[in-house]
């Protein structure tokens, strides 16, 4: 007997899907990155939120080489386990003290659960650009679990769209109704990267020094990173919104 090839079907559907995610996506990546950048060039922050699997989405965006000091990662101790529990978001969002000018990116594959929901609300309250990154096809197919009736695409100032498939995995199993092989991170996590690099690029095209940060583990890499710790050490951790 032999077994499909599994393997091979899954590399061509992700370099298809990312193929598809450049094509339809393409201006919206482009204004995402020009968002981005006007928020740094300000000297504000990118925040990111991702409850459950997704909270690993939003870590790529935090403190590594390559990607972009001036991100912070709004945290969920309890890794999504309430991520359906209306009402729980506050938690969350109280600690960090996001406003206008700051741009919140909310991660949510489905789109329907209450609280990434919430989150961007919130972060629509404050003032700050919301931008949803969402699976549009599985959220439009799908009755949004808050009870606004709202799906997070439709909460969102602006959306980009992994084109991923209904139900998240791609590949068919033999002799099976489900299927295997989750599409989300992998191409969330490119769609991100690609929007750090070209927001770096805009940012030298303005005359602003991009806040890139260089691995620790190349001999430059700790002086460097340094100097962006000096600067944005302060909004890099939990303080209370309102203290003065």
């Amino acid at each position: 007997m032999n077994t499909p090839n599994r393997i091979d079907e899954y590399f061509e559907h992700i370099q298809g899907q990312l193929g598809t995610v450049l094509q339809r996506q393409h201006d919206k990546l482009h204004r995402a990155a020009d968002t981005w950048a006007t928020a740094i060039a300000a000297d504000r922050m990118l925040y990111a939120f991702g409850s459950g699997h997704s909270r690993l989405i939003a870590g790529e965006l935090y403190w590594r080489a390559g990607g972009l000091a001036s991100v912070m990662v709004l945290d969920d101790p309890t890794e999504g386990a309430v991520e359906r529990l209306e009402g729980y978001a506050k938690a969350i969002t109280d600690p960090y003290d996001f406003g206008e000018g700051d741009v919140l990116i909310v991660i949510s594959n489905s789109g329907i659960n209450a609280v990434p929901i919430e989150v961007a609300l919130e972060g629509k309250a404050r003032g700050v650009t919301v931008q949803a990154l969402t699976a549009l096809e599985h959220s439009q197919q799908s009755v949004s679990r808050h009870s606004s009736g709202k799906r997070l695409f439709e909460v969102a100032d602006q959306v980009l769209d992994t084109c991923g498939p209904y139900g998240d995995a791609a590949i068919a199993i033999t002799g099976r109704e489900w299927r295997a092989g989750a599409t989300s991170t992998v191409v969330s996590v490119a769609l991100l990267d690609a929007i750090v690099a070209q927001t770096a690029e805009l940012l030298v095209a303005r005359g602003v020094e991009p806040p890139v940060l260089v691995s620790a583990n190349v001999p430059e890499g700790d002086t460097h990173n340094e100097r962006l710790v000096r600067h944005y050490w302060r909004r890099l951790a939990r303080f209370p919104r309102r203290t003065v």
